[in-house]
């Protein structure tokens, strides 16, 4: 693990997956077997994809993560996009997706590999690592690693962003604390619905009223986005487009806000954009294959506002 010194835009930390996308010519039911027509492997996780997503964007990123024996082309790849890595090298196989997909209908299966171990690089977290990053993305529910990160953000003032994803489903009653404790420290938490509704039933108060200063972002895919602050609720639109495949999608949308937040754009502006970038991944297949530059963002970006200002 080397520690970084030199200035980031934005400073990730999360997951790596290698995503394998199978098409198959059915579904089948319990103890039936279908034939697969493709297969293709694609570069994800939740922390990978927003480092690649906000690096094609143009922002200067250090991405802060565990990788397995098996990950060297990737690490090659994030590398090769220009993203400093504090990876710890752990033997044993990096987290995998497998997808199965036909027509409309599909189902999937998640193997979580190394990046159970993402804990432990609780130790490895060093003020100087904090200090020079202008903004800190959290993807996921690594409780104890985040305990410690936001306590050393507070005391350096970074803009920070925490997206639970599906491991808000697993939260312990132990694990509800500290992800109270959490929610306290950070300035935008994103969930989907299905995430906020977890976050209502276990009354996790901090995530339903945020208060001064704090920003949720309650993403609901094609129906856009809502924003909630202490001054109410905003609704943003999605902009329309065919989709082929979610996955990434949020990923991309953090990317895009975050983007926007360093350039300085007003919060709404900063969720349409964030609408703008998902809308490229969810085109295809793999999580990271449709990520575009900053001025093709902007260009969707500046139609969702035409069409919003039409619609006013």
């Amino acid at each position: 693990m080397k520690n970084n010194t030199n200035k980031v835009d934005l400073l990730v930390f999360g997951d790596m997956c290698i995503d394998y996308f199978y098409k198959v010519d059915n579904i089948p039911s319990l103890n039936e077997s279908a034939k697969a027509v493709t297969l293709e492997k694609f570069f994800g996780g939740m922390g990978a994809n927003t480092a690649v997503a906000a690096r094609k964007l143009g922002l200067d990123v250090d991405f802060f993560s565990i990788a397995g024996h098996d990950a060297n082309d990737y690490i090659s790849y994030l590398q090769n996009l220009g993203i400093r890595l504090n990876l710890k090298a752990v033997f044993g196989e990096t987290t995998h997706s497998l997808f199965f997909k036909n027509q409309d209908r599909f189902i999937s299966f998640f193997y979580k590999g190394v990046s159970e171990k993402v804990e432990e690089l609780a130790k490895d977290v060093h003020p100087d690592i904090i200090e020079n990053a202008k903004c800190v993305y959290l993807a996921r529910t690594y409780l104890n690693l985040y305990l410690k990160v936001v306590k050393l953000c507070k005391k350096n003032k970074n803009f920070v962003v925490f997206n639970p994803g599906y491991g808000i489903f697993e939260l312990s009653k132990e694990d509800e604390e500290k992800f109270r404790k959490i929610l306290k420290s950070v300035d935008v938490f994103v969930v989907n619905e299905e995430e906020y509704k977890i976050c209502m039933e276990k009354n996790l108060e901090e995530a339903v009223n945020f208060g001064n200063k704090k920003i949720l972002i309650i993403t609901k895919g094609a129906n856009g986005a809502d924003v909630i602050t202490n001054s109410g609720k905003v609704h943003v639109d999605a902009y329309e487009t065919k989709a082929v495949n979610e996955s990434g999608a949020g990923d991309a949308f953090n990317a895009g806000f975050i983007a926007a937040h360093m350039k300085n754009f007003n919060l709404t502006d900063c969720v349409r954009l964030g609408n703008a970038t998902a809308s490229f991944v969810v085109e295809n297949y793999g999580c990271q294959t449709s990520l575009i530059e900053w001025n093709v963002v902007i260009d969707r970006f500046n139609k969702l506002k035409k069409v919003m200002r039409q619609k006013s």
